[in-house]
């Protein structure tokens, strides 16, 4: 008689594999930076022993980290969140990154790639490695204290040197439509913007600007960076800037 097979673990017993697939799918609306996380999908895992495990990881970790630097990421703070690393973070300090982050690092820079016969992963250069963050809003994963991804143009015209900020901001969602979303353990914003401009010099009025009624997150990435361009054309030599503030309850 033959003894009863044991069941074939299925994708949902890999716990750390559930939970990327689980933050690809809430970071989605970030695309293009959210395709970080379906990346790691199509990686092996760094964790564990494995066959060849040592190269396997040095390949998965440089891909990481190049592509993060791609997308104007901190490959150190992506690299933590992808894979469950602590991230010891202080005000004003720089964050400490886990030994185990720094035992893959090595091992990308050490482990020769069959391929070129080079390091898997180079020496940092900072002019190629160097962090930058996206022209607008502050992503979790961006680094700190980054120069843009985009450098600032030369700007000419009667209002060069001066710049207006915009604030934008949700209206709080109804109160009913927050009771039903704890209920149910979701979080929901507010369905309409207000815009506030403030110029860093002199007295000049701000333009009136407009209130924008029921935008999704994508939506409003997309009107208010058309509300920069206008008004940045309105304002001859002026650096208009936006921060967005989505939100939630």
């Amino acid at each position: 008689m033959r003894g009863r097979e044991s069941p074939r673990a299925g994708v949902t017993d890999d716990l750390e594999l559930v939970r990327r697939i689980k933050m690809t799918a809430e970071a989605s609306q970030e695309a293009p930076r959210s395709s970080i996380w379906l990346v790691s999908l199509a990686l092996p895992t760094p964790h564990g022993k494995k066959p060849d495990s040592v190269r396997l990881r040095a390949e998965t970790f440089s891909i990481m980290y190049r592509y993060a630097v791609k997308l104007g990421l901190s490959p150190k703070r992506v690299i933590h969140t992808v894979y469950g690393l602590e991230l010891v973070e202080a005000p004003n300090e720089r964050a400490l990154p886990h030994r185990t982050y720094e035992r893959w690092k090595a091992q990308a820079r050490n482990t020769i790639n069959p391929a070129t016969d080079r390091p898997y992963l180079p020496e940092f250069d900072l002019e190629r490695d160097g962090p930058r963050r996206w022209p607008i809003g502050r992503h979790p994963l961006e680094p700190r204290k980054a120069p843009p991804a985009v450098p600032k143009p030369v700007r000419e015209g009667p209002y060069a040197g001066r710049t207006l900020r915009l604030t934008v901001t949700r209206t709080p969602p109804p109160a009913c439509a927050v009771r039903e979303a704890h209920e149910q353990g979701r979080h929901i914003i507010g369905p309409d913007l207000v815009i506030e401009g403030r110029w860093t010099k002199g007295k000049e009025q701000v333009p009136e600007l407009p209130s924008l009624q029921a935008l999704s997150p994508i939506e409003t990435v997309r009107r208010v960076q058309s509300l920069v361009k206008e008004l940045e054309e309105r304002y001859p030599g002026a650096e208009v800037t936006a921060t967005v503030a989505e939100g939630t309850a």
